[in-house]
């Protein structure tokens, strides 16, 4: 018998896995999912607190990027006119 064997003959997997629903009572939760949900909302909490503390580092670099483009986009549309003018 393999490990993975022996962990499934220990650790049997139900048939049917129960749904939470949201008329569900906190108190018919168990211990043990209601944990590993405040986990993952802690997670996502403190992963969205990362995204937000980066923008704000990141910020003065996407400004300068973000005028640079405009600026060579908006010299393009100057050449592409002048070409048009200077053909008419």
């Amino acid at each position: 018998m393999t490990s993975t064997h022996l962990t499934q003959a220990a650790n049997p997997v139900p048939d049917q896995i129960p749904t939470l629903t949201q008329s569900m009572v906190l108190k018919d939760v168990p211990d043990a999912v209601r944990l590993a949900l405040e986990a993952r909302t802690s997670e996502k909490k403190a992963l969205l607190a990362l995204s937000d503390e980066l923008v704000q580092n990141l910020r003065p670099e996407i400004e300068r990027l973000t005028a640079e483009l405009v600026r060579k986009s908006l010299e393009g549309v100057w050449e592409n006119r002048a070409r048009i003018d200077q053909n008419t």
